[in-house]
């Protein structure tokens, strides 16, 4: 249910390509990473803009090319530079604070538990697709989960599965990690030191899933899929979140495609599944409602969804940037068996 819509103040800095939108629960305020702008952006939680960190440009402090940004703890946030392999921090205030380079590459949504960072980056060395970051004393310590069977195939062959829907999410307890990969049903349970636990099998109710052969079909060129087809085909994995009461909260996007190459517009229709906090029931695929004029960006936190939603003006040449709050209620659930 929705319960709050703030417009954002866009007078100084334009949010024209957002990679990511993180909640601040320290002050309710909200970080957004914005290609445009090549800089991390938060605003207040009425929508007034704050400050920026970091700017495009490859010295300390800047990025040559932002992904996403997370948070770390009430003093320190983070940006990801993806051309450089780099993860920038900067004090609240602005205040650039270093850099730590890591190995891998796709971009994911990162999870924090203490002083580890768990940051999605797939390292084509070792295979693993979650590298382990103890960013209190600054260096990276392990690397976990393997890169599942069909993101190997395809890197054997034509590599569009791969080179368009590799990357992951991940949510972390004090010594576990949960972690799903952008095109597939399942979840993936393992140790901080990657002993794998479990493998999750997500139910599905209104959003697409991910078909078995999805891998082959999007790969063998002879099938001649289209591009609108491999984009439409499957659901996409967009973030995992730990609640405060331990259950998990998974985010999906059905892709629509507007448009034909290169002029294309990525929409979606967006559905939210709470995973129980025995791993074994879920509340499947509760739509959420938005202008679905642009893509949006998402974040969840305290039992609460956030949605990055720009919509444009009448005479379609600007747009508006709204943070949409939604309660996260399941007590109208049917509860369905976990696989």
């Amino acid at each position: 249910m929705q319960v709050d819509s703030i417009l954002l103040e866009e007078t100084q800095f334009y949010v024209g390509r957002p990679y990511s939108l993180s909640a601040d629960t320290t002050d309710g305020s909200f970080l957004i990473a914005d290609g445009y702008s090549g800089r991390m952006l938060r605003f207040r939680r009425d929508g007034g803009f704050v400050r920026s960190y970091g700017r495009p440009g490859e010295g300390p402090g800047e990025f040559a090319g932002l992904g996403r940004g997370f948070i770390l703890n009430d003093s320190v946030v983070v940006g990801r530079d993806n051309h450089r392999n780099l993860l920038t921090r900067f004090s609240r205030d602005g205040t650039h604070l270093g850099s730590t380079r890591y190995e891998g590459f796709k971009d994911g949504w990162t999870a924090v538990a203490g002083d580890l960072a768990f940051v999605p980056a797939i390292d084509l060395q070792d295979y693993k697709m979650v590298r382990l970051w103890d960013w209190g004393r600054d260096v990276m310590v392990g690397s976990a989960i393997d890169l599942p069977d069909p993101y190997r195939r395809s890197l054997r062959g034509m590599d569009v599965y791969f080179g368009v829907l590799a990357g992951s999410s991940v949510a972390a307890w004090t010594d576990t990690i949960l972690v799903g990969t952008v095109a597939e049903n399942e979840l993936y349970m393992a140790t901080w030191d990657d002993r794998m636990l479990d493998t999750l099998h997500l139910p599905r109710a209104r959003r697409r899933g991910v078909p078995r052969d999805a891998q082959e079909r999007i790969d063998d060129p002879s099938l001649q899929v289209s591009f609108k087809e491999r984009m439409e085909m499957l659901s996409t994995l967009e973030g995992l979140y730990r609640m405060p009461d331990g259950s998990i909260v998974a985010v999906h996007h059905d892709g629509l495609i507007d448009g034909e190459p290169p002029m294309v517009e990525f929409l979606a229709d967006v559905y939210l599944t709470v995973l129980s906090p025995d791993r074994r029931t879920a509340c499947v695929d509760g739509p959420v409602p938005f202008a679905n004029q642009l893509r949006t960006q998402i974040d969840a936190a305290r039992d609460t969804l956030f949605l990055l939603d720009r919509t444009l003006t009448a005479v379609g040449d600007t747009m508006k940037s709204w943070i949409r709050v939604y309660e996260i209620d399941t007590s109208g659930c049917e509860w369905l068996p976990v696989g």
